[in-house]
């Protein structure tokens, strides 16, 4: 398949570039967790909301990641299965669960953190850190531009 497309030049602009950054470095992410036999990286975002929400909600989450409630659920149930997480119900309201963490999950979370931090800083290194900042800033800029919007 071809790589541009004279006539749109999308293969050119910036918004996709930032969608083949993100896609090729959550692949190589993917990729490395998988090695290490333990969690995959969606796994890992939701042990993040957790790590970040100690007792939480299963909505809570999806909003803190951006994500539907579904693809939460999906991972929740195989995060219970492996005893990385557990899910009580709420005494205020019986049909929302209380989402915690356990210690074998806080042990998945943290081996999972260290091969994340090892990876980005190889993909990044690549960027000047005082660069790194302005792309930062940049980007807090757009995002609080978009939620203005929303």
């Amino acid at each position: 398949m071809k790589t541009t497309c004279p006539d749109l030049d999308w293969s050119k602009s910036f918004m996709y570039s930032i969608h083949r950054t993100y896609f090729l470095i959550e692949k190589r992410l993917e990729h490395k967790l998988h090695e290490s036999k333990g969690i995959s990286f969606s796994q890992f975002l939701i042990l993040l909301a957790l790590h970040c929400n100690e007792r939480t909600s299963q909505s809570a989450i999806a909003d803190f990641l951006h994500i539907t409630e579904a693809t939460v659920s999906r991972h929740i149930a195989q995060l219970e299965k492996a005893k990385y997480l557990t899910h009580k119900e709420d005494p205020i309201n019986r049909r929302k669960h209380i989402l915690t963490m356990t210690a074998l999950g806080t042990r998945a979370f943290t081996n999972a953190h260290t091969i994340i931090e090892r990876e980005l800083k190889d993909v990044f290194e690549v960027i000047p850190v005082a660069d790194r900042s302005l792309i930062t800033k940049a980007f807090d800029g757009v995002i609080a531009k978009l939620h203005d919007r929303s």
